[in-house]
């Protein structure tokens, strides 16, 4: 899968996509590519990752301003939380990627997601909903934290792994260049493409090709 750039005269802003149907996993999603081969990082720094957690509507502008301005305040906090976001994140993908092959994910890695759900759940809150009578949990923002994204994604992971009929619906992307890992939704849990727009609509193409290419030889 490819990243999309907004264009204007100040620096890019990178166009994430969410079409994992799972916060974690469209997290893990932040890296093209297959990880396993040449992948492509689009989280360069603490400001990606802001803006990252802005598209997924973890933070709203004013968040991001104020947060923007605390790291500017104290950049090594800023590069302190921007390398557990990363760690985080390769830790959660390889703990999805040995269970949709089958495999236990290692206890290091599942180390490190327990660590992040233990920092994170503190700030986790039960709220009134809007609905008169129902209540939906949220994330307390007041102190403000440049790790405030890092609890709604551990949450998301550890969910999903508490769920064994969501945790069966995990999928990777099939294609030869992307590692992408999303939720199998399709009624007949056939769904092998991260997106049948791009990697989906590449391989009927490459197929199509290659019925021209054998039917060519054959005649």
């Amino acid at each position: 899968m490819t990243i999309e750039s907004v264009q204007s005269d100040a620096p890019a802003t990178k166009r994430f996509r969410f079409i994992a149907g799972n916060l974690a996993l469209d997290f893990c999603n932040s890296v093209g590519g297959k990880r396993e081969t040449i992948p492509r990082e689009n989280l360069h720094s603490y400001a990606d990752f802001l803006s990252w957690c802005e598209q997924a509507g973890l933070v709203g502008s004013a968040e991001v301003q104020r947060l923007k301005e605390q790291e500017l305040r104290d950049p090594a906090h800023g590069v302190s939380t921007f390398g557990r976001a990363r760690g985080l994140r390769e830790a959660v993908y390889r703990v999805f990627y040995a269970l949709a092959g089958g495999q236990q994910p290692s206890g290091v890695d599942m180390d490190i997601l327990n660590a992040e759900l233990a920092l994170g759940l503190g700030r986790l809150r039960i709220a009134a909903a809007q609905q008169p009578g129902a209540f939906s949990w949220c994330w307390a923002d007041v102190p403000l934290q440049l790790d405030c994204g890092l609890g709604p994604i551990a949450y998301s992971a550890a969910v999903l792994l508490a769920s064994e009929a969501e945790l069966a619906r995990v999928r990777q992307c099939r294609a030869d260049n992307c590692g992408w890992l999303f939720l199998d939704s399709s009624k007949n849990h056939s769904r092998c493409w991260c997106d049948m727009r791009d990697c989906g609509n590449r391989a009927k193409v490459r197929r199509h090709r290659q019925k021209l290419r054998h039917s060519d030889a054959a005649s």
